[in-house]
């Protein structure tokens, strides 16, 4: 289930946001995860499963579609079908077309719509 982030599970949105990016610096970590909560056009969920988040999906909307800027497992929940979950139920929270914002967010997209 996605859950809007909340300034509360900031440290954890930072965690799973690492598993994505290739800086781990905690100050960019830190200034990613604020960027979502204080610009209007970014949107960030956390995926969670039984009492755990596992997940973390992020979002710029753009006119007419969204762009998909992070989306990141916890290593044990890994696996593309994971992924197109959590875009499952991003398309249906944003009711917008996704699109990816990066190289490897648009190949993902892509094999999502195509599968």
């Amino acid at each position: 289930m996605l859950v809007k982030y909340k300034k509360l599970n900031e440290r954890t949105a930072m965690g799973l946001i690492a598993f994505s990016c290739e800086v781990k610096d905690p100050k960019y970590l830190l200034e990613t995860v604020q960027a979502y909560e204080q610009e209007e056009d970014q949107r960030l969920y956390l995926y969670k499963q039984d009492e755990d988040f596992v997940g973390v999906i992020g979002f710029q909307l753009m006119d007419g579609h969204a762009e998909l800027k992070h989306i990141a497992l916890s290593p044990s929940f890994r696996g593309e079908r994971m992924s197109y979950l959590l875009l499952d139920e991003a398309a249906k929270l944003l009711r917008t077309d996704i699109m990816g914002a990066t190289e490897e967010t648009q190949r993902l997209v892509d094999k999502w719509k195509n599968q």
